[in-house]
This record gives C-alpha cells, sequence and structure tokens, in this order.
C-alpha cells in the first residue's frame, strides 16, 4: 500500500514539474510582435466609412510549433474621437509571420466631432491606431508587445484669407474701392456650427462716399454648399477714407456628413471655394460684385493614415503633402 502511494506521488509530481516546465518555457519565450500596422478606407456609403486594417504579427518559434489562434482588435482614433473599431477572432496563425485584415464601418456622422476639434486644435489632427493581439497556445493567453502607432496631419483652409495684397473693386468699368488686407481665422468651432471671422482693410480713394451693403457669402467643398449667409450689413466707406470692416461666415456643421462622402470618393481631397459677393454704389450705379480679396479656391488633402504604415513617432514622420495646396 504504501509504496503504490509512493508511486502515485511521484507520478503527481512528475506531471506538476512537467505542465510548470511548459508554462516557463511558454513565459520564457519572446511575446509575439506586431511587425507594422496597414490601414486605408475601404468603401463609402451616404451613411457608413469602412476603415481596412491588415496587423502583420511575428510569431515565436514555440508558439509555431503547435496549434494557435488569435484574437486582434483595433481601434482607431483621429483627435481622441472613436471612428473605427473591430476585432477578429480565434485566426489561426501558424507561419513566422501571419496578416491579419480587420474591417469595420463607422457612422459618417462621427465625422463632424472630428472637425470641431481639428478645426479647434488650430487645423490639426493626431491620428491613433491600436492594435491588440492575444494569441492562445495551448489554453494559456500569451498577448503581444504594444504596437500603437500615431502619426500627426495639418491642414491650412484659411491660409489664402490672410494677405496684405492689394486688390481692386471695378463699379461700371472704373476701380472704387481698393481691399489693401484681409484676415481671417476661426472662431471655436461647436458641434452645430464653425465660425470664420474675417477682416478686410479698405481704402476709397474717391471724392464720394461708396456704399457698400448686403455683403454675403457661400461656401463649397466639393459642390456641397455648407455654408451660406449674411456676412456684414451696411458697409459705406467715406471719400478719401480707410475703413476696416469686419466680416462674419458659417459652417454649418449639420453639412459635414454630406461633404465627407464626396471627399472619401475623390480619394481624401477637396476643393474648398469661398466666396463673398457685395453690392457696391457709385454715381447712381449699384453693381452685385465679387469681392476678390475675400474669394479664393483651395485644394486640400487628409492623409490620415500616411503613405504606408503609421509612425511611432509622428516628430519623424514626413509631412503629407503639404496636406494643404
Amino acid at each position: 500500500m504504501g509504496h503504490r502511494r509512493g508511486v502515485l506521488v511521484l507520478v503527481v509530481v512528475a506531471g506538476l514539474l512537467v505542465v510548470g516546465a511548459g508554462a516557463y518555457g511558454l513565459a520564457a519565450v519572446d511575446r509575439p510582435r506586431v511587425r507594422s500596422v496597414d490601414s486605408d478606407w475601404g468603401r463609402v456609403t451616404p451613411e457608413e466609412t469602412e476603415v481596412v486594417t491588415h496587423v502583420r504579427v511575428e510569431n515565436p518559434s514555440l508558439l509555431r510549433a503547435g496549434d494557435a489562434v488569435a484574437d486582434v482588435r483595433y481601434t482607431v482614433t483621429m483627435n481622441g474621437v472613436a471612428v473605427a473599431s473591430g476585432v477578429e477572432r480565434e485566426v489561426r496563425v501558424d507561419g513566422p509571420e501571419d496578416v491579419v485584415t480587420v474591417r469595420t464601418w463607422f457612422d459618417n456622422d462621427r465625422i463632424r466631432p472630428w472637425w470641431v476639434r481639428h478645426v479647434n486644435r488650430n487645423e490639426t489632427t493626431t491620428v491613433r491606431v491600436n492594435p491588440e493581439v492575444e494569441l492562445d497556445y495551448a489554453g494559456i493567453d500569451v498577448p503581444a508587445e504594444d504596437a500603437t502607432r500615431t502619426r500627426t496631419f495639418r491642414t491650412d483652409l484659411l491660409g489664402p484669407l490672410n494677405s496684405d495684397r492689394n486688390r481692386s473693386v471695378d463699379v461700371a468699368g472704373r476701380s472704387v474701392l481698393t481691399v489693401e488686407e484681409t484676415n481671417a481665422r476661426w472662431g471655436a468651432a461647436t458641434r452645430e456650427r464653425t465660425p470664420i471671422l474675417a477682416s478686410a482693410t479698405v481704402t476709397n480713394d474717391l471724392p464720394v462716399a461708396v456704399p457698400v451693403t448686403d455683403v454675403r457669402y457661400t461656401i463649397r467643398m466639393n459642390g456641397v454648399v455648407v455654408g451660406r449667409g449674411s456676412a456684414a450689413g451696411e458697409a459705406g466707406i467715406p471719400a478719401g477714407r480707410t475703413r476696416a470692416v469686419d466680416l462674419r461666415a458659417t459652417i454649418d456643421n449639420s453639412k459635414l456628413d454630406e461633404w465627407w462622402v464626396t471627399h472619401r470618393r475623390r480619394d481624401g481631397t477637396s476643393r474648398l471655394s469661398v466666396a463673398f459677393t457685395a453690392t457696391v454704389g457709385y454715381r447712381g450705379f449699384e453693381r452685385r460684385v465679387t469681392v476678390d480679396g475675400l474669394t479664393y479656391n483651395r485644394t486640400f488633402r487628409t492623409n490620415v493614415f500616411g503613405d504606408g504604415n503609421a509612425t511611432a513617432d509622428p516628430s519623424r514622420s514626413p509631412p503629407a503633402p503639404h496636406e494643404v495646396s
């Protein structure tokens, strides 16, 4: 009886040693590593946009020896706004490197909170892609090393409105006013609207006052009217005087969903058009004129994921092709 008990104890101890050795072996090997994360845009509908992410996982040699499966999760945020998240469960991984593709959709109304933060952060966005990979080997979970990727892109949509170049306003073939300087900046954007605060320094060299009334604006992005309305009331310029005219325009953020669809269908490129018009009078004539100093077109690109893999050090990543051109 005592002999049998001794044999049983030895068997149990040996089994524990084998299990312990296996667990130690798993703990001692390198963890899986995420070699690259490559995200890109997929399909787009009026309601949703697809994000496709390829995660390349390097597997330690021990984990290639048997059956291993992985759960792959990831999130994409832009200025802290979660625009995409997804998971692929029980993906078989048995090679030195495996590529796991995760597809997910997000509602286009997520663009509004991103836009607000982009504008309020001086037209700057930080994109963060955070993949999480966890391998299951023989019932033991082995998490991959942290592989968060970030990059930053910037735009400069109001740049052309900041100018000191002289531009003439003509009525009936004669120059009646000179726009000497224009300035513009963003107001505080909210979920509902994005204000543009502009001003123009205007000189009247004529011996008579020039009435300027009904100053209006239209803002389009890829042809979608995102803002339209009155920018100022009456702004007459006295004879021989220079006057600063304050103007206010507003982007209706509820239109951004519609714009985003066109933006994605044009590979992340948009044409911004800003037009200011006014009624200007001179010697009995009244003309509706375009205010050249405040009217412009600009093409811009939101290079969200960069040209290839995102970088872990955004300060060293090359800027997207000026993001705005």
